[in-house]
């Protein structure tokens, strides 16, 4: 696996992230008071904190002429002079995005880039400075 280095943006943490990580530990934790016994308590357990660890694992760099997008610290890496349009959306779709509120959609001149038409959902913090650096990589970005 490739090292990137570069600028870091971590995935914003709202009160959307929050109250699924409320949830989750809700749900972890009823089994726990139950007497079903201590292997669903430990299940449980280990679920809430796969969940945390995926939530943890979202975050973004700008290296040069890449944006690397980490999704469970797997990091893919995207042209930055490919990108066409950025822009705020509310989209509820599956991203690598821990905000439901925050979010920027990038779309790409090539399709093949994405594997597909739909754009690619993040979160970024700093959302300001974080299209700043991609337009100073990029200035053609319609944003």
């Amino acid at each position: 696996m490739k090292k990137y280095n570069g600028t870091r943006y971590n995935s914003l943490w709202d009160s959307s992230t929050w109250a699924i990580v409320a949830i989750v530990a809700a749900c972890c934790l009823v089994p726990c008071f139950l007497d079903d016994g201590i292997w669903v308590a430990i299940i449980c357990l280990a679920m809430w904190a796969f969940v945390l660890l995926t939530l943890i694992g979202i975050y973004y760099k700008i290296d040069g002429d890449k944006l690397v997008v980490y999704s469970f610290f797997i990091p893919t890496a995207y042209p930055i002079d490919k990108i066409k349009e950025i822009k705020p959306t509310k989209s509820v779709l599956s991203a690598p995005a821990t905000s439901l509120s925050h979010r920027l959609a990038i779309s790409f001149t090539d399709r093949r880039i994405m594997k597909s038409t739909m754009p690619l959902i993040i979160s970024p913090v700093r959302q300001r400075e974080f299209l700043c650096q991609l337009l100073a990589v990029n200035p053609d970005i319609r944003h």
